[in-house]
């Protein structure tokens, strides 16, 4: 093991624990709650059924109560019955046999506690048992009825039970789900909205000032499901709220009709806003009052409390509840949340790679230090391996290295230094005393020149090694930074990807796959999949207006149009929010006299991100050697923008290529690089290297200046970069040194800074050639070096 890693002491955990914070969040208050007032709602509900045996039934308590036999948990049970004696007391008065419902919770209840070893289904049979031996042997003790009224009597009642047990035990379930990514499904839905109505529904006439509080509630979460999910779920949860209330108030049909109609309205208007729907709600409310006939058991002042209520909820309630219950928006969250994670697995495998790149440039440089420790014992080496050579078998050599070691020493390491300057003095304290001078010349000579063959060895071998290091390293920060373009956010417009699948569906248009994301620079793109249509302009002609009107954001064909896919015959275009400018460039080239290639490249265009880009590269010199160096340069740059990185990424990269210098005869290159943003008129400007830019707006001229040194002469570039921006009608000037050559070879922009201001031609076709006969004219009509411009027009679309 490594010395000074630190790791971590070993500890055991606990397995109960675990199990303490499981019991914890099943009792929590606001669970424990939930279990107390639904038992007490839901034993208040009562059936009029109008049969004198089965009359004013009160299940509902017994089957919420059932639904906690298996669940294992007895203080959420013991909560639960103390809620359903409790509502079944408040039905004292007005309910008959209410002391049977009494009977059946407490039997259960006693059953649950006692008996936790059974299995699920056991259990539950059991709880039946118990329900209808109860009913059996009250109606016989109590109630006289005959034995076969009584059997006939309990057991329809207990099978009424059961489906109202298995809904709400259903519905319980789902609850559980909820804060999870379980994706509910219509069922689900429905129980869930079930067991709320019934809740709602046990509040029962209780009355505040004479103001309804079971209608307030009924009302508030019809409105809350509708804003939340939509007019199709608030139309559902109305008519259910409407047929659950209507059963204890012997009026569905009014119940149903004003609960239906008002989750609708406020659906229907969700997207305009809280405000507008609540409006939108409060007419609807006032329309069926005004025109019902018996609008008995229904106020005025229900629907304003329950619409102030509405209106308080914070929008971001309202957008959880969306995103827990409605399944295209929590299959999307799903989605983006696997996409992010494999995103960050992505990312940390990269960040590996980085530090391990890290590693071996640290490694490499700190050999290149162990190289220079080594140099303090060569001197040592050199007499000790001189001295063994010529010493070893001569008879002085006690005299010379006993007696006069220090002297003799000394002499050896002068006669070194004298041939490794050049030189062939023999030290005077040896002319003395040595008697084997040939040889020691001669052995010197040798040792020497291998010294300087070995040295000069390793001088090339540290060499490359810190090239190496240094190239690693530079890829290290390449690849960090990609790391931190990809962790840029890309986000995927779901509900924008829907309304176009609806409105191309809506007008028949064949389509195989949309997808809509928002960009690192948050602008909308759009790909869509369908048949080639061989060259009929689908997507310019029907594609692209149908997408306009149906988002309401002037969109256009992006890219290189459509992209085609040989082996399924598919075309794939690309859709983007559309840019405020458009650039049109025009180029002028001269090669220097004698010549006939250029050591000058350039190259413009849009790229994928939305910018569009200049560039021009001067090469060393002249002709096509300095062509590869300069085209290399802008070629690299044009596929690292064009991939996405960012322009110091290609920068770097371009440099690292650069400063590879493997022949003696050394190329350098320089760069001068606008990118502007189509969207919003920044400009950039980039310079290594290069001379001055110009920006032309009416009769004004600014020159962009820089000083810096070309590619491959640093380590790291020597970018110099300054921000402007451009409007309509401003014309952008890009040009090469040999441009501003002058007469005596002298650089000076000024006569382009006049010639700019005086000319009135603004077309950038003509105006590249001006530029290039002017700079001819002043130089003798001839170019005494390669010439390059290029001019670019602003143009905004709107």
């Amino acid at each position: 093991m490594q010395y000074g890693v630190d790791v971590s002491t070993y500890k055991r955990v606990s397995r109960g624990d675990k199990e303490k914070r499981e019991i914890k969040l099943l009792g929590s208050p606001f669970r424990l709650a939930f279990d107390f007032i639904g038992a007490f709602l839901l034993s208040r509900v009562v059936i009029n059924i109008g049969i004198n045996t089965l009359e004013n039934l009160a299940p509902f308590g017994i089957a919420f109560l059932l639904a906690f036999l298996n669940r294992g948990d007895r203080k959420e049970s013991i909560v639960a019955t103390v809620g359903a004696l409790l509502g079944y007391v408040t039905l004292m008065s007005n309910f008959q046999n209410i002391q049977l419902c009494i009977l059946i919770v407490t039997l259960i209840a006693i059953f649950q506690n006692i008996s936790l070893t059974l299995k699920s289904r056991n259990n539950v049979i059991v709880g039946f048992s118990i329900i209808i031996l109860s009913m059996i042997f009250y109606r016989a003790f109590v109630n006289h009825f005959p034995i076969d009224v009584n059997i006939i009597t309990s057991l329809v009642q207990t099978i009424i039970i059961y489906p109202i047990y298995y809904i709400i035990k259903y519905a319980i379930t789902c609850i559980d789900d909820i804060n999870t990514n379980h994706l509910f499904n219509t069922e689900e839905m429905v129980s869930m909205a079930l067991l709320i109505c019934l809740v709602v529904s046990g509040i029962g006439d209780v009355q505040v000032f004479n103001v309804g509080i079971r209608n307030i509630a009924a009302l508030f979460f019809i409105i809350t499901i509708a804003f939340g999910l939509g007019s199709s779920v608030g139309a559902a949860a109305g008519v259910t709220m409407g047929i659950i209330v209507g059963l204890a108030t012997n009026n569905m049909m009014l119940y149903i009709s004003v609960y239906g109609v008002c989750g609708l309205m406020v659906g229907i208007f969700k997207d305009t806003g809280k405000f507008i729907a609540m409006i939108a709600y409060l007419i609807i409310y006032l329309i069926l009052a005004m025109y019902s006939k018996t609008f008995d058991g229904f106020q005025i002042i229900e629907a304003v409390v329950s619409g102030i209520l509405f209106s308080m909820i914070p929008k971001m309630v309202y957008f959880k509840l969306a995103m827990e219950l409605d399944n295209d928006k929590k299959q999307d969250a799903i989605s983006e949340l696997h996409f992010i994670k494999i995103k960050e697995e992505f990312t940390s495998r990269l960040n590996d790679f980085t530090e391990v790149l890290s590693t071996m440039s640290l490694t490499l440089n700190n050999l290149m230090d162990n190289d220079r420790l080594l140099l303090k014992n060569k001197s040592s080496a050199l007499i000790e391996n001189l001295a063994d050579r010529v010493c070893g078998s001569c008879d002085m050599k006690y005299l010379c290295w006993k007696r006069e070691l220090h002297s003799t020493y000394n002499a050896f390491a002068e006669l070194i230094r004298n041939y490794q300057d050049g030189g062939s003095k023999f030290p005077q304290e040896l002319e003395k005393k040595c008697i084997k001078k040939f040889g020691l010349i001669k052995n010197t000579e040798e040792i020497v020149n291998n010294y300087i063959l070995n040295e000069t060895l390793r001088k090339r071998l540290s060499e490359g090694r810190k090239l190496l290091a240094g190239h690693i390293s530079n890829m290290a920060v390449t690849i960090g930074e990609i790391i931190d373009d990809f962790n840029r956010d890309i986000t995927i417009c779901s509900d924008v990807e829907r309304t176009i699948r609806r409105a191309l569906n809506k007008l028949n248009i064949k389509y195989d796959d949309v997808l809509c994301y928002n960009d690192k620079q948050g602008r909308l793109n759009i790909k869509i999949m369908m048949d080639n249509c061989h060259g009929g302009q689908l997507c310019i002609k029907e594609l692209l207006p149908i997408i306009n009107s149906s988002i309401g954001r002037t969109m256009s064909v992006g890219g290189d149009g459509c992209s085609i896919d040989p082996t399924n015959n598919k075309c794939t275009v690309r859709i983007e929010e559309a840019p405020k400018y458009h650039i049109s460039s025009y180029a002028a080239v001269a090669c220097k006299e004698g010549e006939k290639f250029t050591g000058d490249s350039y190259s413009f265009g849009k790229t994928k991100d939305g910018n569009y880009m200049i560039v021009i590269s001067d090469g060393m010199g002249s002709g096509p050697e300095a062509g590869v160096e300069s085209k290399a340069a802008v070629e690299l740059i044009e596929k690292f923008t064009q991939s996405g990185f960012s322009e110091l990424t290609a920068i770097n990269t371009v440099n690292s290529i650069m400063t590879m210098k493997f022949s003696e005869d050394e190329k350098f290159a320089t760069l001068d690089m606008q990118n502007i943003d189509l969207y919003s008129g920044n400009i950039t400007f980039m310079k290594i290297g290069a001379v001055e830019s110009f920006i032309k707006r009416g009769d004004k001229i600014e020159v962009v200046k820089s000083n810096t040194l070309p590619f491959g002469v640093l380590d790291s570039p020597d970018v110099d970069i300054v921000e402007k921006k451009v409007s309509n009608g401003d014309v952008l000037v890009t040009i090469s040194d040999g441009v501003l050559e002058g007469i005596g070879g002298e650089s000076n922009c000024e006569w382009l800074v006049d010639f700019l201001g005086e000319t009135k031609n603004k077309n950038p076709k003509e105006l590249v050639n001006d530029i290039l006969e002017k700079a001819k004219e002043l130089n003798g009509g001839k170019t005494k070096d390669d010439m390059t411009v290029v001019v670019s027009k602003i143009y905004a679309l709107y």
